[in-house]
């Protein structure tokens, strides 16, 4: 190994012992192994982590807290295959890496393993708003969500987003206003990733989610209209080149868990290389 290497190893870990939270959440995980909401918790904790990372465009950082995240969601669903949230979990990651059909597979894996469990539906709506779909058939999935026990909270935001979308400002301005009535914490972060600075009107939420990866690409079309700029998730070869890598790996280990337990039905996508880039936008709405 080089000594810039061996440099930047030391470096990364020197700040995961400095970071508070992770270090708690890894002790946690090293006192019960084989818990897999610690490790489910501390995958989720290591890919904020990689995101917060990403937007400093520490790659190096984001690189390793990106495989670290993964191999404690993947252990998490080694030790509770029956259970949802890896799979809620890998959902968001792929919608913020471009790649919507690989959300929407894992939201289906998600939803076939806890079928009443409300937090699929309204991943599933959000997907559904990036993908272009109409507004009937996002709402139809917040609507089962919310039956189940889901936030109102969580579904405002989404309509507020496929109303902006939508070119409806005035409901969009409404249903903002609900979201910071009803639950404000719901604004505190994003699919995963905190946001940095608060979100207290509805220019702030566009304005972050134009700048933002994980939300302006798909909304392009409606950032344009409101005259903000749109945050491209420009990366190096490198690291596409390692997030692919990390993606294979994890179909991998998923095909292991599940070839066990062929009664859960879980769909694992073919071990193949995908196309990387920036997310195809939402089509404009119809007349």
């Amino acid at each position: 190994m080089s000594r810039l290497a061996l440099l930047l190893a030391l470096a990364l870990v020197l700040l995961g012992a400095t970071d508070p939270e992770l270090a708690r959440l890894e002790r946690e995980r090293d006192a019960r192994p084989n818990d897999p909401e610690r490790r489910q918790t501390l995958g989720e904790a290591y890919y904020r982590r990689a995101r917060a990372a990403f937007d400093q465009k520490d790659f190096t950082a984001y690189e390793t807290y990106l495989g670290r995240a993964m191999d404690e969601v993947l252990e998490s669903a080694r030790l509770d295959p029956e259970s949802a949230s890896p799979h809620v979990f890998m959902a968001i990651v792929a919608a913020y890496q471009g790649d919507i059909g690989r959300t929407f597979q894992s939201l289906a894996n998600a939803r076939r393993l806890a079928p009443r469990s409300w937090t699929s539906y309204t991943n599933l709506a959000e997907a559904l708003i990036y993908k272009g779909s109409p507004r009937r058939d996002v709402e139809r999935w917040l609507e089962r969500g919310e039956k189940l026990g889901g936030d109102p909270a969580v579904s405002e935001l989404n309509l507020c987003l496929v109303s902006w979308r939508d070119g409806d400002l005035e409901a969009a301005e409404r249903h903002f206003k609900r979201v910071r009535r009803l639950n404000p914490e719901v604004l505190e972060s994003w699919n995963e990733a905190p946001v940095p600075k608060p979100l207290e009107t509805l220019p702030d939420l566009m304005t972050y989610c134009c700048g933002s990866p994980a939300c302006g690409p798909y909304l392009a079309h409606a950032c344009t209209e409101s005259q903000l700029a749109v945050a491209k998730r420009e990366i190096p070869a490198e690291v596409a080149r390692q997030e692919l890598m990390i993606e294979m790996e994890r179909r991998r280990k998923l095909d292991d868990i599940y070839a066990k337990r062929k009664d859960l039905e879980i769909e694992i996508e073919a071990p193949e290389p995908l196309a990387t880039g920036t997310p195809t936008p939402a089509p404009r709405p119809g007349p």
